[in-house]
């Protein structure tokens, strides 16, 4: 019995062993597996291609310092580091810019969208035509990148490069990794322009509202003008400016518009414009439907109400230093990895062959800076907006063709085939007009259309775009990047295509200045509403301005070309001392070029013009640590411009009353918007759910997509105005009844994600970032790879139309009545340069260098990035070699393991 017992006893403890055995055996498997995709940041590396030894020195938080002799060898290192840290990033990027993000995520709906939208538009062909308009320079430079990346991934599978590729093999079959080229970089400028153009939302927005109101003038109520605001376009006015009166434009020869399509060989004047006024709400509904296709699109950079940017230049006369500041913080998603990464490109000495000695955040993928500085200059990017795209009604005549000028024009038509990972391929027909590629017809048959009832017409939605024709931003990127001058500037903006952006920049000679770049259309004058925000177009005439999709038919609608470079608004050292460029209006109404009506509403601008006048009055010069303060500024304008109406209704209702008080004390303490403020979250929530209560419930399939719009809106509004009527009860509401439903819903809405108690409320608790995967971040992945993937939540300070600008959509929920009020869009990076000092700048990104999970700094910035710290952002040799903590040596074959001693030109 004894030896039974000892027997058993045995065999239990070798089974246990064994279970120890394979499960430690497994643990370390699953352990090598899950490193296997982290890079070596030290030691030797080959890329063959190399012209000389390259060095890269790494801080503590991963970013890179590359030292070469040549620029070739700069841009192939900064490839080689893209793709140790970055590659599966890259690779989604360019399937999804290619139009082929089904071949590498399988059959997933929205992906299998976006693969229709992005390939009918023909982003990546539109890459290849620009390869051949590209400099012969610029294509030695996306070469030398794509040689670099093809270096690290040239013998690693892509389990070795990403653990997605792993993950995503376990449900799909995930084939090997095609070579890098430099066309993959081109095709990526295409993605940036679509997240940054932002007027095609609110044309969309006017449609869905017309359909509702009926009316055109009561839709431009919705969307006033920045006149009416009061506050100060980024240049002010036409002293010191290169601006002329509004009629002087053009003042010089449009550049010439490309011709896409076909065109009508002999175009007749007298062109039938009339469109019977039951035909306007079908118009309506293909351009919704053509929106809802282009929403599918993924979202790389951020899109919406909260895509902008702070920028500003405080000039040496009001800084400590004696020099320009310059600030920069551009509003995106808070993607995971961020969309940035910050590098440092240095030749050892300069020559005819090595001319870079610059800094800053560059995107993965792509060669050279976004934004930074150099030894001579630094510059900031911040969103023009402006109209640069235009949804345009095509009126088809038949199965295959279109009205243009009286005749019938036949469209472009082809057939693209799409191959999808782990399932069957599909095919889609794609059609252009002159124009443009028709969306309508992406998602939504023309079917649709044509057979709706009373229609007199087919219609289709082409897009127009600036972007769908061949640029040279390719030549820009490189261009800005070695500028020393304002002159350099402005040739680097007169290139510099797409996306139209703000640029601001500062010398170590003390200049700074601003220039618009980008293309902008040169729109018709057909009546008088015309470029004029403050007038609303008539029912006969929408499209001509560009506020409201125009008439395909009548070439009278058509761009006339594109504005000079030389009438681009230009600024240098302004008599006021400094310039704010925070996406509000470009110029004053009656000055400069007319660029569209789309233009943030200025309460970000007004708040940093507002703290750096203060400072000037004050005789205080400014230093880096005010201007990191300045990009943190979070007083509500909600709260200053509707607070006191909240507070000052009355009411019956205890705890409205309750919450009328705390309200009451955040605004004597000014309307802050921190992390702990209950007020700030009362008052979020009480403008969501007056959105929701008044234009909502009038509107249908209302979005808020612009929320500082109708802010202005409503501080317009006097108390008895029909619009604070919700139009669905039988009374007619006036403004308190507005603002007490608002009240009831926000106590609510509050109530159910914070509790009953509401001392207890904070707004971090429920403005919350959470750093989220663009492929394995959805609800639908398993929670155990979601988690993995994903960053932890953190409660975040600021909001909408702050310069703390964690925007988040104001929308209801359906059903239960609640706001998702998590971070949508923010400071996708921070920093600022003093121009005094080659090692005076700071600067943060969202989350951290690595896009790998089990890396020590996939996420290290995000806290601070979170609470409003910084890294200091060093530049000369010295202070990169203070902070180094690993160092790699590249060549063009493998280097001996001898004494590791530099060559007298790289110590």
């Amino acid at each position: 019995m004894s030896q039974s017992r000892t027997i058993v006893r045995r065999v239990l403890l070798a089974l246990l062993v064994l279970i120890l055995v394979v499960a430690i055996t497994g643990g370390v498997a699953l352990l090598v597996a899950l490193n296997s995709p982290l890079p070596r940041h030290s030691g030797n590396h080959v890329i063959p291609e190399s012209d000389g030894l390259i060095e890269v020195i790494r801080d503590e938080n991963g970013i890179p310092h590359i030292y070469g002799e040549t620029d070739e060898d700069l841009l192939r290192a900064q490839g080689y580091v893209h793709a140790q840290d970055r590659f599966f990033e890259m690779d989604y990027r360019r399937h999804m810019t290619g139009g082929r993000l089904s071949e590498l995520v399988g059959d997933a709906e929205a992906a299998k969208q976006a693969d229709v939208v992005i390939r009918s538009m023909g982003w990546r062909r539109l890459a290849e035509e620009e390869w051949d308009l590209i400099s012969e320079e610029s294509r030695r430079f996306y070469t030398a990148y794509a040689e670099g990346v093809n270096a690290y991934i040239a013998d690693r599978g892509p389990s070795e490069l990403a653990l997605e590729y792993r993950v995503l093999s376990l449900s799909i079959p995930v084939t090997d990794v095609e070579p890098w080229t430099g066309i993959d970089s081109l095709a990526w400028l295409k993605a940036m322009a679509w997240d940054l153009k932002n007027n095609l939302d609110e044309e969309t927005a006017r449609v869905i509202a017309y359909d509702s109101l009926g009316d055109p003038a009561l839709v431009e109520e919705l969307f006033p003008a920045f006149s009416l605001t009061g506050h100060a376009p980024i240049i002010p006015s036409e002293s010191g400016s290169n601006l002329s009166d509004r009629q002087a434009y053009p003042r010089d020869n449009p550049r010439p518009l490309p011709q896409v399509g076909r065109q009508p060989e002999e175009p007749t004047s007298d062109a039938d414009v009339e469109v019977d006024a039951s035909s306007e709400s079908e118009i309506g509904r293909a351009v919704v439907s053509a929106q809802a296709a282009l929403d599918s699109m993924p979202i790389m950079l951020g899109r919406g109400a909260g895509i902008g940017s702070n920028s500003f230049i405080i000039g040496g006369e009001h800084t400590e230093s004696g020099l320009p500041i310059l600030a920069n913080d551009p509003h995106l998603t808070i993607s995971y990895p961020s969309v940035w990464y910050q590098v440092g490109l240095h030749c050892v000495e300069m020559t005819d062959n090595c001319t870079y000695d610059a800094s800053g955040f560059s995107f993965a993928g792509m060669p050279g800076l976004i934004i930074g500085r150099n030894s001579e200059l630094a510059w900031g990017l911040t969103n023009l907006g402006g109209d640069v795209t235009d949804f345009v009604i095509e009126k088809n005549t038949g199965e295959t063709t279109y009205e243009r000028d009286g005749q019938d024009v036949d469209y472009e038509i082809w057939t693209e085939t799409f191959d999808v990972a782990g399932a069957d391929s599909f095919e889609v027909e794609v059609r252009h007009s002159v124009h443009g590629p028709i969306v309508s017809d992406l998602l939504l048959m023309d079917e649709t259309t044509a057979g709706l009832p009373n229609a007199p017409a087919d219609f289709s939605v082409a897009l127009e775009w600036t972007a769908l024709k061949p640029g040279l931003t390719g030549d820009a990127i490189f261009a800005i990047n070695r500028a020393k001058t304002a002159d350099d500037v402005a040739a680097a903006a007169e290139i510099f295509a797409v996306p139209a952006q703000n640029i601001v920049f500062a010398t170590v000679d003390g200049d700074y200045g601003y220039q618009a770049p980008g293309l902008f259309p040169i729109r018709p004058v057909i009546t008088a509403a015309d470029g004029e925000l403050e007038v609303a177009p008539m029912p006969d005439n929408l499209g001509a301005d560009g506020r409201w999709p125009r008439p395909g038919w009548d070439s009278a609608y058509d761009w006339q070309g594109y504005y000079a470079a030389t009438d681009m608004p230009s600024l240098t050292n302004p008599e006021e001392g400094f310039i704010v460029a925070a996406n509000q209006q470009v110029t004053p109404s009656e000055s400069g070029p007319y660029l569209g009506s789309y233009s943030d509403g200025g309460y970000r601008s007004e708040a940093i013009r507002e703290a750096i006048e203060a400072e000037i009055a004050s005789g205080s010069p400014m230093s880096l640590a005010d201007a990191e303060q300045f990009m943190l500024l979070d007083q509500s304008p909600f709260g200053l411009e509707l607070g006191e109406l909240f507070v000052s209704v009355e009411t019956d209702d205890v705890r409205i009353s309750e919450a009328q008080t705390i309200l009451a004390d955040w605004l004597d303490r000014g309307a802050h918007t921190s992390v702990d403020e209950a007020g700030a979250a009362i008052m979020a929530s009480a403008y969501s759910h007056l959105l929701d209560q008044t234009l909502a419930a009038r509107i249908s399939n209302f979005d808020p997509v612009n929320s500082t719009d109708y802010l202005i809106f409503f501080t317009q509004l006097d108390e008895s105005s029909p619009w604070w009527d919700n139009g669905v009860s039988e009374r007619v509401e006036h403004r308190d009844d507005a603002l007490r439903a608002a009240l009831a819903a926000m106590d609510h809405d509050l109530s159910a994600q914070m509790g009953d108690d509401m001392s207890s409320w904070r707004w971090g608790d429920i403005h919350i970032e959470t750093p989220t995967h663009s492929v394995l971040g959805g609800t639908d992945i398993p929670s155990v790879v979601r988690h993995y993937f994903n960053g932890d939540p953190l409660g975040v300070p600021g909001g909408s139309a702050i310069p703390n600008a964690m925007h988040f959509s104001p929308a209801v929920g359906e059903g239960d009545g609640l706001v998702d009020y998590e971070v949508t869009a923010g400071p996708s990076m921070r920093m600022a340069v003093d121009m005094a000092g080659l090692d005076e700048a700071f600067w943060i990104i969202s989350s951290g260098s690595s896009g790998h999970p089990r890396s020590a700094q996939v996420n290290d910035q995000f806290e601070m990035w979170a609470t409003g710290k910084s890294l200091p952002w060093t530049f000369t040799r010295d202070e990169v070699e203070q902070r180094a903590t690993a160092t790699m040596r590249i060549s063009s074959e493998p280097i001996d393991d001898g004494p590791r001693t530099r060559p007298p030109s790289l110590r």
